[in-house]
């Protein structure tokens, strides 16, 4: 009779012991990391298609404002932009608090403009590389990019459309 306790016992210290094992999401670096990766694939994807509803799955209402902002001005001039993210390099996550983060990152980009009427390649651009900083914010089980910072800029203006 004692021994279905005993078992009993063990099998609740071994699920403990793996619980507690189980990485804090809130401060894993690589969901951080993972998240920045995400918002600029839906970036580039937005862009592509001139439709940014998919960054409100990867970024703040502000951030996804933000970007906005870039592609109705190149609505507006008939241009659409094909980015492709070529490399990007991540410093070390910060953490300020359970549910706010800061990384740094290297990224090299190439850029094609082109115009919406003709599919005419209107400006191209190759290898331009950004140092920029992605302040981050936990929402329940997900983090979100809240705001883009070019750390090249002397100024404290947020970067836009990387």
């Amino acid at each position: 009779m004692r021994r279905p306790h005993i078992i009993m016992a063990l099998l609740v210290v071994a699920l403990c012991a793996a619980c507690s094992q189980a990485p804090d999401v809130s401060t894993d670096p690589s969901a951080v990391t993972a998240a920045v990766t995400r918002y600029n694939r839906a970036l580039v994807r937005a862009f592509a298609e001139q439709d940014m509803n998919e960054l409100d799955q990867v970024a703040t209402r502000d951030q996804t404002y933000t970007e906005y902002q870039l592609m109705a001005a190149l609505g507006e001039s008939r241009a659409r932009m094909l980015a492709s993210l070529r490399h990007i390099t991540f410093g070390d996550v910060a953490f300020s608090s359970d549910s706010s983060a800061t990384v740094a990152t290297t990224e090299t980009w190439d850029y094609i403009h082109q115009s919406m009427d003709t599919s005419e390649t209107l400006r191209e651009e190759k290898g331009i590389v950004y140092h920029l900083r992605y302040d981050l914010v936990q929402v329940g089980d997900r983090w979100l990019v809240d705001r883009v910072t070019s750390l090249d800029d002397t100024s404290s203006a947020p970067a836009t459309g990387q």
